[in-house]
């Protein structure tokens, strides 16, 4: 596809953002939590709704991170589907899990609809694709696991799919409902300041620079507490944490110049969708108001150091896709941006207490929106309750692929790289 306009390198979320409150005095907390992303904020809200007295850190601004640059899905799948856990874990496990990952789904839908929050909530059912034809085996047993637990799901063959989706080179389909797109950004932004009404201490531009034993260092002032979240995802190695468990893919996001009626007819002929592949390093799309928003990765920058800005290969790479799969369509996107999301070796979430000091709490490499809020909601029902349903299964200290002396010698970028390909041919 040609590019007859200079894309502009810049989140489209955030082309408005408010002042932040920066913390500049000493304070106490029951309950410290460090990143104003998607886990954050929710677990800000559920430790605030179990009577704790919350403090909220971010070093830059809420949604700064993979929450606010991300794509908006709010689908139960992340990296891993139902039929992933169930390989992993066991069917009763993965029952477990795909209940809280759902419930997260509702918290989410739960403060749109409460606080009328003001973040482009688009009702859109989700929809897999097979890229390739022996793809179909593998959404076949994703379908087969929705139905078996009792979750909707329609099964498309190749014929099937056309009379749905306007796209070339598909093999198969599987759709479920009650799912939905939003502005991730606009959505923490919203939250920080229903939290803060609510009595929750939230400071943005407050960067974090050391985790002790119930207290932190913060560039002007010490915060302690009982308990210290650490929702920093992809951060948490530069705080000296988890740095062999957590590290980092790259996505990127365009998004279109506005299209007509008739031009989303020829993507969504009846309804719209949230569309993802099979690709090992997936596309996926879905409209944003009468916007198109494609995203995608490539293995030769997926686990870059840094994000890489200004992607003229990444720009020619998602719209030479979208082209292949819609040949009737030409499309101008007008921004491209990168994003780096937190991810574990064996790409399942990473969850649970620091194993020489219990008082700090971790939750990271969510790789999707309703899975960090899931996981954020679990650690207030674990901590103050005492749910225990999901500890056996995203420690940060349990094996992975690759770890040790072996990790020492390829580095951490091989070392996630070599491990995420074994497990997903696993799985």
């Amino acid at each position: 596809m040609k590019n007859t306009i200079q894309s502009q390198d810049q989140v489209f979320w955030y082309l408005k953002r408010s002042a932040a409150n920066v913390l500049r005095e000493d304070v106490h907390a029951d309950v410290a939590i460090i990143g104003g992303g998607m886990a954050g904020l929710t677990a800000a809200q559920a430790f605030l709704k179990k009577g704790k007295k919350v403090i909220l850190l971010e070093a830059f601004y809420c949604g700064a991170g993979a929450s606010g640059k991300s794509s908006g899905f709010i689908t139960p799948n992340g990296e891993l589907g139902i039929s992933d856990f169930t390989h992993l874990f066991g069917k009763q496990a993965a029952c477990t899990i795909w209940k809280r990952i759902t419930s997260g789904m509702q918290h989410i839908k739960d403060n749109i609809d409460q606080y009328a929050l003001d973040c482009e909530y688009m009702k859109q059912d989700s929809l897999y694709v097979a890229s390739k034809q022996r793809d179909v085996k593998r959404l076949m047993g994703e379908h087969t696991a929705l139905q078996e637990f009792g979750y909707a799901s329609r099964y498309m063959q190749k014929n099937e799919l056309q009379a749905v989706l306007g796209a070339h080179g598909y093999y198969g389909g599987i759709t479920y409902p009650d799912t939905f797109g939003i502005n991730a950004y606009a959505y923490c932004q919203a939250m920080k300041d229903i939290l803060i009404q609510q009595g929750v201490a939230i400071c943005e531009e407050t960067p974090v620079l050391a985790v002790h034993q119930q207290s932190i260092d913060t560039l002007h002032a010490k915060v302690t507490a009982d308990r210290i979240v650490v929702c920093a995802d992809r951060f948490m190695p530069t705080l000296s944490m988890l740095k062999q468990q957590i590290y980092h893919v790259q996505t990127f996001i365009l998004m279109s110049q506005p299209l007509t009626d008739a031009q989303i007819q020829m993507i969504f002929p009846h309804n719209n969708y949230m569309v993802w592949d099979t690709e090992l390093v997936y596309n996926y799309y879905r409209l944003h108001g009468n916007r198109l928003l494609l995203g995608g990765g490539s293995v030769l920058n997926t686990y870059n150091t840094y994000e890489t800005h200004n992607s003229r290969y990444m720009y020619n790479k998602l719209t030479r896709y979208f082209k292949k799969k819609f040949p009737q369509l030409t499309l101008q996107f007008e921004h491209i941006w990168p994003g780096l999301i937190g991810i574990s070796k064996d790409i399942a979430p990473i969850m649970g207490a620091d194993k020489e000091n219990s008082s700090i709490y971790y939750i990271g490499a969510a790789a999707g929106l309703p899975v960090a809020a899931s996981l954020a909601l679990y650690a207030a029902d674990h901590i103050v309750d005492g749910a225990d349903d999901l500890k056996n299964y995203f420690s940060p200290y349990r094996a992975f692929p690759i770890g040790g002396v072996a990790q020492s010698l390829m580095g951490d970028k091989l070392s996630f790289a070599v491990s995420n390909v074994l497990k997903m041919d696993l799985i």
